[in-house]
């Protein structure tokens, strides 16, 4: 059972980090309340962080991203951000209870892509993308991105070194870097193996090592993942290659002078020759 204070009802308390979440009851209408634990209430860089967050999030208006509506001084809590009630569960929770099937796995992603595009339109990177930061309505319709509380833009100068959840952090994350809009992407990628595997190609390409390989925009990935994935060609597609291999390896010698022995036949029969003929194969019928 949730612990109580007051009129409010305390959700959820980080472990690690240093923020504490309630609900409260206004008028009949459930609002969230961020607020630091009372360990970091007198330290100036968490109320800075808190307090960046809230106007990052004041400043956002898009479905798909939780609204914010104020920032007030709460009796026992000190400063707190109030926030949209959203009655549902984390995709973290669908995705380990497996209550999420391919259709609603391809409609998150693709509202995801809408409010990433849309955030980084805002120049303003969420930093800290992951299954446990979205939330997904109980009818299983919409989402809305949450905690805001790694973010950044170029109109703040607190917390602009690497930050994030190691595990679904871009590599540039990893070695040290700030990062950019394209290590949401990676984190997006990320998110996409996980809900629909069989979109290697797009997944793949999110995460490439270095950012300039990736996806430019969200928007891009949603364009990418609208396409029809034409594996039902896949068959045909093999025997082709498995046709031109057998063409390849079995030429008849030249009739009137022996020629040198090539090493062409070798060649494509390496198996990391075939092995690269299969995977641009299976990307193109992506």
């Amino acid at each position: 059972m949730p612990a109580k204070s007051g009129a409010m009802e305390c959700i959820h308390r980080s472990e690690y980090g240093w923020s504490e979440l309630y609900r409260i009851d206004k008028g009949g209408r459930f609002r969230v309340l961020k607020a630091l634990k009372p360990e970091f209430r007198d330290q100036e860089l968490y109320a800075q962080l808190l307090r960046k967050e809230y106007e990052i999030g004041y400043s956002l208006s898009h479905p798909a991203i939780c609204e914010v509506y104020g920032y007030s001084v709460i009796p026992g809590l000190g400063y707190a951000i109030e926030m949209e009630w959203v009655d549902g569960c984390t995709l973290e929770q669908l995705i380990q209870e497996g209550r999420i099937n391919r259709k609603e796995s391809r409609r998150i992603i693709l509202q995801l892509c809408d409010a990433l595009s849309y955030l980084h339109s805002k120049q303003i990177v969420h930093r800290d993308l992951k299954p446990s930061n979205i939330l997904v309505t109980h009818n299983g319709k919409n989402v809305k991105i949450i905690d805001f509380g790694l973010s950044d833009s170029d109109s703040y100068a607190v917390l602009k070194g690497a930050a994030g959840t190691r595990s679904f952090a871009a590599p540039e994350i990893l070695a040290g870097q700030a990062g950019d809009w394209r290590s949401d992407i990676w984190s997006l990628g990320l998110i996409l193996r996980r809900l629909l595997p069989a979109r290697p190609a797009i997944a793949r390409k999110c995460m490439a090592a270095k950012p300039a390989k990736r996806y430019s925009d969200a928007s891009e990935v949603a364009v990418a993942l609208r396409r029809p994935a034409l594996w039902w060609m896949l068959p045909l597609a093999l025997a082709v290659i498995a046709l031109l291999l057998w063409f390849a390896t079995h030429k008849s010698p030249a009739p009137i002078e022996p020629q040198p022995e090539s090493n062409e036949s070798s060649a494509v029969s390496d198996p990391a020759v075939i092995d690269e003929l299969f995977r641009q194969a299976t990307e193109m019928l992506e």
